[in-house]
C-alpha cells in the first residue's frame, strides 16, 4: 500500500483481483499458443512476429498498470482527473499496441471465420465504429450511468472492458492489417480523425464548464492534494481529455495526410511520365512521309 496523498488516511495499492491476473494470464497463454506451437497448424507458413508480439505484450503491461496500478484506486475513488486518464489510455494506447500486436493472420482468423464475419464486414465500417465509440464515450460520462459504475466494481470492470473493445474498433479503420477488412480510404480517414474529438465535445464542456461538480463521488471524496479542489480536478479532467484527444488523433492525421499528399504526387509524377514517354513514342514512330 503506498501513502500519495497529502491526508494520510488515503492510501492506494496494487491491485490482486485474481479476474484481473487471471484474465491477463489467460490472454498471454492464448497468444503465445497460438503465435507460437500451434502457429504452423493455424497459418501454414507464417513467421513468428517479433515484433508484434512486443507490442502485444506492451499492449497488455499497459492494461494492467491502468487498471491494477494505485491509479485504479484514485480513480475510483477519489480523482475525476485519474479516471479520465485511465478511459483514454485504454482507448488511445492500449487498444492501438493490441490491435498491432496481433498478427494479420490471427486476426483473419478471429475475424473472417463463417461465424463472425457476417458481423465484423458490418462492424467495422468506419461509420459504425465512429457511431458506437462516441455514443458509448458519451453514454458512460452521463452522471446516473458513471455513478453506477463506481459503486458496483463489476459494472466498473465491464465498462472498461466495453472501453476497450469499442476503441479497438474505433481504430480499425485506421489500422486494419486485413485488405478484406481494409483502412478507409485517405480522405475518409481524415475526415474521421477530425470529427471524433468534435464527437466528443459534448462531454468535454460538460466536465469542463460545469459551474457544478458533474459527479457526486468525487464531490464528497478526501481531497487527495489540498491544493486540488472537486473542481480544480474536474477542470483537469476536462484539460486532459482535450490534450490526449489532440495528440493522438493530431499525429495520424498528418501522418496519413502526408502519405496522402505523396502517394497523389507520385501517381500525378508517374502519369505525367507515361504520358510524355506515350508522346515520345508517337513522334518517334511518324514516316517522313508525314513528317
Amino acid at each position: 500500500m503506498l501513502r500519495i496523498a497529502d491526508d494520510p488516511l488515503i492510501v492506494v495499492g496494487w491491485q490482486v483481483d485474481p479476474v484481473l491476473i487471471g484474465g491477463l494470464l489467460a490472454l498471454i497463454v492464448a497468444y503465445g499458443l497460438a503465435v507460437g506451437p500451434l502457429r504452423q497448424r493455424l497459418a501454414p507458413g507464417t513467421l513468428f512476429e517479433r515484433g508484434r508480439a512486443i507490442l502485444f505484450g506492451a499492449g497488455l503491461a499497459l492494461f494492467y498498470v491502468v487498471e491494477g496500478s494505485p491509479l485504479h484506486d484514485l480513480a475510483e475513488r477519489y480523482l475525476l482527473s485519474a479516471h479520465m486518464l485511465q478511459h483514454l489510455l485504454l482507448s488511445y494506447v492500449v487498444a492501438r499496441l493490441l490491435l498491432v500486436g496481433v498478427p494479420a493472420w490471427l486476426w483473419r482468423l478471429l475475424l473472417l471465420n463463417r461465424y463472425a464475419a457476417p458481423i465484423s464486414r458490418r462492424v467495422l465500417r468506419p461509420a459504425v465504429t465512429f457511431i458506437v465509440f462516441s455514443l458509448f464515450f458519451a453514454l458512460w460520462h452521463v452522471p446516473v450511468i458513471y455513478e453506477g459504475a463506481l459503486m458496483n466494481p463489476t459494472l466498473h470492470h465491464i465498462e472498461h472492458l466495453v472501453f476497450l473493445v469499442t476503441a479497438m474498433m474505433l481504430w480499425w479503420p485506421i489500422l486494419s492489417p486485413l485488405p478484406e477488412l481494409p483502412r478507409a480510404p485517405h480522405l475518409v480517414q481524415l475526415t474521421y480523425l477530425f470529427t471524433i474529438p468534435i464527437a466528443q465535445l459534448p462531454v468535454f464542456a460538460m466536465i469542463t464548464f460545469s459551474p457544478d461538480v458533474v459527479y457526486r463521488t468525487y464531490e464528497v471524496a478526501p481531497r487527495v492534494y489540498s491544493w486540488l479542489s472537486a473542481h480544480g480536478d474536474q477542470a483537469l479532467a476536462g484539460a486532459i481529455m482535450k490534450v490526449m484527444g489532440l495528440v493522438f488523433f493530431s499525429v495520424p492525421f498528418t501522418r496519413i495526410f502526408f502519405d496522402w499528399y505523396r502517394r497523389e504526387n507520385s501517381r500525378g509524377v508517374t502519369q505525367g511520365d507515361m504520358r510524355r514517354a506515350g508522346e515520345h513514342i508517337a513522334v518517334a514512330g511518324e514516316s517522313p512521309i508525314a513528317r
